[in-house]
């Protein structure tokens, strides 16, 4: 009697074995499941906001409204138009990733803007450019305190914006210009440049990525 209640006992802590086994075996699937789970949810929020960053990124490739004047004096178009060739010499500087040059052609158009003759200006004409006036300057400013090429980048980007207001506004081409658009730049926020040609040369990437872009609008 005794022998037999050893081996059902034995049998039953056998079964209790096995079935913790099972349970436990059970507990560890359920958990490698939640925990896949998790990463890939994870893995799709952080791609989420990804996409979100690119999208606000992209919202600087809009145009920005720019009332254009009427009656714009000959003179005032063509100091503007000396703003464009020290500006394009700035950007083939960047296009070239020469720091040294693109600081010698900020500071020449510096100069130029400088020496802006406003008697021709006066109501509107006048206010806007006294606000586009101080655009330029902050981006000069950015410029000649770069340490690096990409600090001179930045400093283009607010150029550009004001750059490309004049000429909406004061129209002094007399060919066509293109307003362009680099996702990439500034870390991915993205930032404009005006360029005399429609082919993408981009001075945010320089040599990296030289056809990075698009173009956003033709200035005639």
């Amino acid at each position: 009697m005794k022998d037999y209640c050893k081996t059902i006992k034995l049998k039953l802590t056998m079964k209790i074995k096995h079935a913790t086994v099972r349970v436990l075996a059970f507990v560890l699937v359920v958990f490698l499941t939640a925990c896949s789970g998790n990463k890939k949810e994870a893995a799709e929020s952080h791609e989420g906001h990804d996409q979100a960053e690119q999208a606000k990124g992209s919202d600087t490739s809009t145009p920005i409204e720019v009332k254009a004047f009427e009656n714009v004096d000959a003179s005032v178009k063509t100091q503007i138009n000396g703003f464009l060739a020290d500006y394009f010499a700035l950007n083939q500087a960047l296009i070239e990733d020469n720091q040294v040059g693109a600081k010698a052609a900020a500071k020449k158009l510096s100069e130029t803007v400088g020496k802006f003759d406003m008697s021709k200006l006066a109501g509107e004409q006048m206010d806007f450019y006294h606000t586009q006036f101080a655009e330029l300057n902050h981006g000069l400013k950015v410029i000649n305190e770069s340490g690096d090429i990409e600090e001179t980048r930045l400093g283009l980007a607010t150029l550009s914006e004001a750059m490309y207001a004049l000429v909406k506004a004061y129209h002094p081409n007399q060919s066509e210009l293109f307003y362009q658009f680099c996702p990439m730049a500034k870390n991915g926020d993205g930032a404009n440049w005006l360029s005399s040609t429609k082919e993408i040369v981009n001075p945010y990437m320089g040599q990296r990525m030289l056809k990075c872009g698009s173009t956003k609008e033709t200035l005639n």
